[in-house]
């Protein structure tokens, strides 16, 4: 039993840790590339968008794929589209359409990809052994895969990327195709749900809210979407930077120096998320969001109006530490509000005002970006994000204290 639990980790891991791989190689440089091929950044902004929104609308379909047709399938299929994808990227010379398949394409291997290596070793797992506790597995390879994402990431910004821009690119393309022989064997084990067309329909309509339970979650869950509103503004502060840092810092250098600043990056996400545990534990919640706002606005603006890159960069790292910090803490504060069965919809319904969102930022920061240029539009989102997001918590801190003092009121 152990020996089959090991082998199943093993090929797990290595599946895993391959396609990270293929993501990593080119993910400190795939915007340099679209910039040098004479993309503007509202171009690029409008691959992001595209990627949001097939993204969005494609993550629930591919679940019910995974049932209907198998994980292994689902994921062999991920494979194969985003290689496409990135292949179309790579042999794209400034042609608009190109750019548009290529996020289309892209977008639809992220969905087909999610959750369905994880859901296929959970499976395979609990019917070798019912009590195996998947806690370490999952923790081991998350660990291994970031460290190979981290490797081929530095490996694809600072050597491939200096001999071509489009080599990272092309890499990645390649490695996509390389878990599939490795997961072609692991098809005849699988015993996908027979789901005639009619039944497919129904199983993707019953997952679907319809408005009026829509209206009674709303109802119900008040507190917590009056977070999520306040929420949103967070936008202004974090789009920019987290999808432009490549170009900002790369601007008047030879060579391609991203790759060091992509492994700070990786590592302060992680122990930003690793600290947000202990920031918790404060009880002034209001207090704690307004406070890391604050730092990570701040850290954006004097990143993008010091002349210092040293120091910009440093900047910028304190500003991902702080982010990470930020979306642990805000995500948490969000389930502590929920009440009621409806978890699930509800989180959906946060994730799909922040698409939303990001998809308007996106737009803003793109024009901003080619009128004047990329400090200047940080610089302005990261004030507007500021004040509104500032101006959210002020009015749910109000909203409390009226409730405090209406309970009160009550009990006397």
């Amino acid at each position: 039993m152990k020996e089959k639990i090991m082998k199943l980790l093993i090929k797990f891991i290595l599946l895993t840790s391959l396609y990270n791989a293929a993501l990593g190689v080119w993910g400190g440089t795939i915007y340099l590339f679209m910039k040098h091929i004479h993309y503007t950044y509202a171009d690029i902004n409008i691959f992001l968008a595209i990627f949001g929104v097939v993204t969005f609308f494609a993550e629930l379909p591919s679940g019910i794929l995974a049932d209907k047709f198998g994980r292994i399938n689902v994921f062999i299929s991920s494979c194969v589209t985003r290689s496409i994808g990135l292949f179309f990227l790579f042999f794209d010379t400034g042609n608009g359409w190109f750019l548009c398949i290529s996020g289309i394409l892209t977008a639809l291997g992220d969905s087909l990809y999610s959750g369905t290596l994880d859901s296929w070793f959970v499976d395979k797992a609990k019917v070798i052994n019912p009590n195996y506790q998947i806690d370490h597995a999952f923790s081991l390879t998350t660990s291994l895969s970031t460290a190979v994402s981290l490797l081929t990431g530095f490996v694809g910004a600072q050597f491939l990327a200096n001999i071509n821009l489009g080599y990272p690119i092309l890499a990645g393309a390649i490695l996509l195709l390389c878990p599939i022989p490795f997961a072609w064997g692991e098809r005849k084990f699988e015993h996908p749900a027979q789901l005639k067309s009619q039944n497919f329909r129904h199983a993707f309509k019953a997952k679907l809210p319809n408005l009026k339970s829509i209206k009674d979650i709303v109802r119900n869950n008040k507190t917590f979407f009056c977070y999520s509103l306040a929420f949103l503004p967070i936008t202004l502060i974090s789009t920019g930077p987290y999808n432009q840092w490549q170009l900002f810092f790369q601007q008047g250098l030879k060579t391609v120096q991203t790759g060091w600043i992509l492994v700070g990056v990786n590592l302060l996400g992680i122990f930003g998320a690793y600290i947000a545990g202990y920031l918790l534990k404060i009880k002034r919640q209001i207090v704690l969001l307004t406070w890391l706002t604050i730092v990570n606005a701040g850290t954006i603006i004097f990143a993008a109006t010091v002349g210092l890159k040293i120091l910009a960069i440093m900047l910028f790292l304190i500003h991902v530490l702080f982010t990470s910090s930020d979306e642990v803490v805000r995500y948490t504060i969000l389930h502590q509000q929920i009440s009621g069965s409806k978890r699930t919809t509800l989180i959906s319904l946060n994730n799909t005002l922040n698409a939303a969102a990001t998809l308007l930022v996106l737009g803003i920061n793109g024009w901003l970006s080619d009128v004047y240029s990329i400090g200047v539009a940080w610089t302005i989102t990261a004030i507007l994000g500021l004040l509104l997001t500032t101006m959210g918590y002020l009015i749910i801190s109000r909203i409390f204290k009226q409730k405090m003092a209406a309970t009160a009121a009550d009990d006397g």
